[in-house]
C-alpha cells in the first residue's frame, strides 16, 4: 500500500572467534601484517569471523570471511607471530 512504512530488517549473525596459532617467525609463511601502533584492529570486513592473537587474545581481525586469511601472518603488539592454519 502507498504511504505504508516499510521496516528494514537487520539480520543479526553470531560471530565466530578463531584463536590464531602462534608460530616462530622463521616458520611463518605468507604476507606479514604488522601491528597497529595503538593496538587497533588490523583488518575489518563484513564476514562472520573474528581472529585473535593466540598468545594474548588481542583482536587482530574482525568480521572476516573464514578462509580469506590463509596466507597471512599477524604480528601482535605482545610480540607473538600468529598464522591462520585452517
Amino acid at each position: 500500500m502507498l504511504g505504508e512504512d516499510r521496516q528494514h530488517r537487520t539480520r543479526i549473525r553470531a560471530r565466530q572467534r578463531v584463536v590464531l596459532d602462534v608460530v616462530n617467525f622463521s616458520d611463518a609463511t605468507g604476507l606479514a601484517i604488522l601491528p597497529g601502533k595503538d593496538g587497533s584492529v588490523l583488518l575489518r570486513g563484513q564476514g562472520d569471523t573474528d581472529y585473535v592473537c593466540g598468545s594474548c587474545g588481542q583482536l587482530l581481525a574482525i568480521g572476516i570471511r573464514r578462509g580469506m586469511l590463509q596466507r597471512f601472518v599477524f604480528a601482535c603488539n605482545c610480540g607473538a607471530v600468529n598464522q591462520v592454519i585452517e
